[in-house]
Formats: C-alpha cells, structure tokens, sequence
C-alpha cells in the first residue's frame, strides 16, 4: 500500500500482526502501547508481587529473561516507571515498588488477538510545523478498543516539542479523526500555509494557542487552525 493516497482517518481493517499492551492515563484519556519485552516484564513484576508480596529484585528479573546485563533490566524499569507503569521506592535494587497501573483485561482481550489495524500515513512534528504528509507508509496493529466506533489513523513523531508530555522523537501517536478539540486536548493542528504541527489545544478571546509541552519552545498563536485530529494513544518507540 506504499505511495497510495488515503485521507486521514482512513477506514480501520482488522490484520492483527503485532503485539502490544496497553496502559490508560485517566489524566488525559490517552493510551501508551508499551513494547512486547516491557510488557512482559510488568507482568511478571504484577505477578511476583501478587504471589509474594514484593517485587523481584534486578538479578531475579534477569534471570527470569535470561539477560545477562542487569543496566538493560535497569532501562526496561527506568521505562516503565517514567510512563506512569511502576513506581520504586528505594535503590535501582530494592524489592520496594509498586505497580500504578493494571489494565490486564484489556490487554488479555488485546493479546487474544481483538486488535485493528490502522493506516501509518506519515510525520507529525513536535516542533516546528512541517508540510502534512498522507502517503500510507504501513498498516500497524492496535487494540481494538482504541478505535472502537471511531475512525483512527498513526503518526509518526519527529521533534521533541511534546516531550514533558511523555511523548518522544520517534514515538507512534494514534490519532481520531475529528474537527473538534476542547482546551488541553493534543491535537494534530494545520495551520494557514499547509503545515502540520502536534501540540496542545487552548482556544483563547481572540486567537488559537497551540502550546508545545517543553519549556524550550515558544506556543504557536494563529487565528485560523484546522484541527485534523486528536490524540488518544501512543505507542512508544523501542
């Protein structure tokens, strides 16, 4: 399907060909799809903690996923914990840690194979806008849940504007198709010349602010933006 045109919020189909988790911030209604070895690691962590009633250290995670390098584990937690999975309360070893978060019926439904697929159709920036791109570069599998009733599409992130919004430089947004935001909302925004840009939403008196999440950029002002879409996912790079 590379090089097809597709209007974005192009139609979902159902191709399930990969395998992701998912987590709902219920600050912002968005969901973050971790990697498979992450996943697998916070659910082994959920179950440790459940039968022992503490978390495994580092060496017992290791030994559990035959990794010989206890920094690799030290970055698959690091992970988790800085996208609101886990919490540890003492040194990188300690058994003190806390699971925030347990979706595991929504991601036993997705792992069950209950997962769409949704058209990737291009760069977004988190930066300075960029001209909006909406070639169908792949088709990438996400719980169905996500897109339920909803037509959805996947852009890529470029740029770090979005990033004390946890969202990164090659990061996955899954988008929803709509003309409508409320204030905070992510959006994907079209501003007068034809570009795109990911930022926040805030409708001021007499004008539109497009507020980037990193205290290096400054927030767009314009009085006429186009919104293409909001933000209701993520799915974090590797």
């Amino acid at each position: 399907m590379h090089g097809a045109k597709r209007p974005f919020g192009a139609k979902k189909c159902t191709h399930p060909n990969t395998y992701y988790t998912k987590h709902v911030n219920t600050t912002n209604h968005m969901t973050v799809i971790l990697p498979k070895k992450k996943q697998e690691i916070l659910e082994y962590l959920k179950q440790h903690i459940s039968s022992k009633g503490f978390a495994p250290t580092l060496s017992q995670i290791a030994k559990k996923f035959k990794v010989s390098s206890l920094a690799t584990i030290h970055e698959h937690l690091k992970f988790l914990e800085e996208n609101g999975f886990i919490k540890r309360k003492g040194n990188i070893q300690s058994h003190d840690m806390e699971i925030i978060r347990n979706d595991s019926n929504v991601q036993d439904a997705y792992i069950e194979g209950m997962s769409v697929s949704l058209p990737l159709v291009g760069l977004i920036t988190a930066g300075a806008p960029i001209e909006a791109i909406e070639d169908i570069e792949a088709e990438i599998a996400v719980p169905a849940e996500i897109a339920q009733g909803r037509q959805c599409y996947i852009l890529k992130v470029k740029g770090d504007s979005m990033i004390e919004s946890l969202i990164c430089d090659g990061d996955l947004v899954i988008v929803e198709k709509t003309e409508y935001a409320q204030n905070g909302d992510m959006v994907v925004a079209v501003l007068d010349d034809g570009t795109a840009t990911l930022k926040k939403f805030y409708k001021e008196k007499n004008y539109i602010r497009l507020q980037p999440a990193n205290r290096n950029y400054k927030p767009i002002l314009a009085r006429n933006v186009v919104v293409r879409g909001k933000v209701v996912g993520i799915i974090r790079k590797y």
